[in-house]
């Protein structure tokens, strides 16, 4: 006969623990901190090489019956411990560090490994200058680097936090010596550590010189470089700079274009017009029915609802927010997860205005709105809106208010953050569904689609009037539209589909907007079969987009928004799956 129980390992396990809890079969006693923990010298030694080694050695510990154990807590012991006889790993957060380190001591792999993640996991601006110096204490490389990269994702904004201005020299250093810091200037990084200067002036002063050696000149200010010779005007003592020619990451951001479907895609395109070149933004798993916003300092913020279906229904019902937030990083090209949202939304308006984002709608029939506070990561609620939005409505700020413009039926309202209270405004002259805007040389455009025969009618909003009117005099007859900005100009991108007895044909057309006519300029329509010259490709907006557009754009029920942001070209990634490149020549597609 040849069985084996599948559960004896655990049973005995517990077993043992059980034991331990009674003091009983125990022959030895850990000594920490003024607690006593009865102990198998079996099972330390089966899940700590420490423990091994004092046990099987020549040591005095081997034979006592009582061994003290210094440099760790009562309440770190009693976590490792449980894990020994338990396999199970609890912790409060404000116990990770000091578990982490009785774990390095006690060389616990498995836990030590399991803290270090969580730290990861937990960075933000507040604590990761904090974890850095522990991790850089502790001698965990690893942890050290990760920390570092986290930093330089962030510096701008953990400059500002008081445990930045606690980091030793050789650490601020290292941190102003990458190459990757996402920084906007060169004057960032200086005024960085001119704050680490000024906290302790009178001790700090004298590591200007060795500071200096880290500012890259080429890329300073003169009056940066006037205010540092001030900072330290010995004439013994000449400050040298870094003769690097290399531009930091952060200040290498070129303006794309990114491309949106509110399903579960797990990447984005981000198109360079300037350059032609596409690359991929990823975005967080099972995320559907999200909504994005950009700030003016390029910091991106998600919301949605998470997956819990096969296949994503059309109204995303039967999808778990969960109330997800999420703000991307731009260096690591990941989401980091934020303070939840208050109300579960779906497809809600998300909208900066003035160091807030706020979401609007998206929550059925509860009409709640709130905004969110990214110096706290916390949200709060503010006036609910008069009449429920959700689904196809779009949102857009300008001035002190931020403007809600729905279909047909919805309506148009406005929202002033100074008087914090809704209000009503004109509908629309010619409402249409999937309505899209933006804010444009202080009026707001809106395009939306009135079906394939009519298509598309941008329109302006004049908040002065609180009056709409018609854009130019054409309209253009399309499937699916995206109006967009990218620098100066907005373009309006309209994809028709035309079908007739023996074939369907896709074409898109780029139409530019011109202000000093207030007229719409229609490029010739691109056949998404049709292979372009590259000369053809520098005069259009999105060529590399043609066949993506049209292949995914046109579907009803998932609609494509664009919006423009700074990127980083370097951390994005690139399209290896071919999902978003010209399609090859296969003639005309049969219905």
């Amino acid at each position: 006969m040849n069985v084996s129980n599948s559960a004896h390992s655990g049973e005995v396990l517990r077993e043992l623990n059980s034991q331990r809890e009674r003091a009983e079969l125990t022959d030895v006693v850990l000594e920490v901190g003024g607690r006593s923990f009865p102990c198998h010298r079996a099972v330390l030694a089966s899940c700590s090489p420490y423990f091994r080694g004092m046990f099987t050695s020549g040591y005095a510990e081997a034979k006592q019956e009582r061994v003290s154990i210094r440099d760790v807590s009562p309440v770190a012991m009693a976590t490792i411990l449980h894990y020994a006889y338990t396999g199970c790993l609890q912790t409060e957060p404000d116990q990770v560090q000091a578990v982490m380190s009785a774990a390095k001591l006690l060389q616990v792999d498995f836990v030590c490994n399991e803290a270090a993640d969580y730290m990861k996991n937990h960075l933000d601006v507040s604590n990761c200058a904090d974890v850095l110096m522990y991790a850089d204490m502790l001698g965990d490389l690893v942890l050290v680097e990760y920390c570092r990269r986290y930093i330089a994702s962030k510096f701008n904004q953990v400059a500002l936090q008081p445990s930045f201005l606690q980091l030793p020299l050789a650490l601020l250093q290292s941190l102003l010596n990458r190459d990757d810091l996402l920084t906007n200037s060169e004057d960032d990084v200086v005024q960085a550590a001119l704050r680490w200067v000024e906290f302790d002036q009178e001790e700090r002063l004298r590591h200007l010189p060795n500071l200096c050696l880290s500012f890259r000149d080429f890329f300073l200010s003169s009056k940066q470089l006037v205010e540092l010779e001030k900072k330290f005007p010995s004439t013994d003592i000449k400050l040298v700079y870094s003769d690097s020619t290399t531009r930091r990451l952060g200040q290498a951001r070129t303006e794309m274009q990114i491309f949106l479907r509110d399903d579960s895609t797990k990447s984005a395109p981000c198109y360079d017009p300037s350059t032609g070149e596409l690359y991929t933004m990823n975005m967080p798993d099972n995320v559907v029915g999200f909504s994005m916003a950009v700030t003016p300092r390029d910091e991106l913020y998600v919301a949605g609802g998470v997956v819990n279906c096969q296949k994503i229904p059309h109204d995303f019902k039967g999808c778990k927010k969960l109330k997800t937030f999420y703000e991307y990083n731009h260096l690591l090209n990941t989401w980091e997860q934020r303070c939840d949202i208050i109300s579960p939304r779906v497809r809600c308006a998300l909208v900066y205005l003035k160091g807030y984002i706020y979401a609007i709608g998206g929550d059925d029939a509860k009409k709640k709105a709130e905004r969110y506070d990214p110096s706290r990561d916390e949200w709060t609620t503010v006036p609910p809106l008069p009449r429920p939005m959700y689904r196809n409505f779009c949102s857009v700020a300008l001035g002190d208010s931020i403007y809600v413009i729905g279909e047909s039926e919805e309506g148009c309202y406005s929202f002033s953050t100074t008087e914090n209270t809704w209000n009503k405004i004109a509908n629309r002259k010619k409402p249409a569904s999937y309505p899209q805007a933006v804010m444009y040389q202080g009026s707001i455009y809106c395009a939306g689609n009135m079906g394939p025969m009519i298509g598309v009618v941008p329109e302006i909003y004049n908040p002065a009037k609180d009056e709409w009117r018609r854009s130019g005099k054409s309209s253009f007859a399309s499937h699916a539209s995206i109006l967009t900005r990218y620098g100066e100009t907005m373009y309006l991108l309209r994809a028709h589909r035309d079908r007739n007895l023996y074939a369907t044909r896709t074409d898109i057309g780029i139409i530019q907007y011109h202000p000093g006519t207030d007229s719409w300029q229609y490029q010739p329509a691109i056949d998404s079969r049709q292979r372009l010259s590259a000369q053809d490709k520098s005069s259009l907006l999105v060529p590399p987009m043609v066949h993506w557009l049209c292949s995914m754009g046109l579907r009803d029920t998932l609609q494509v928004h664009c919006l423009s942001a700074r990127m980083v070209p370097e951390c994005l990634g690139r399209d290896d799956t071919g999902a978003f490149k010209d399609p090859p020549d296969h003639g005309e597609e049969r219905s």
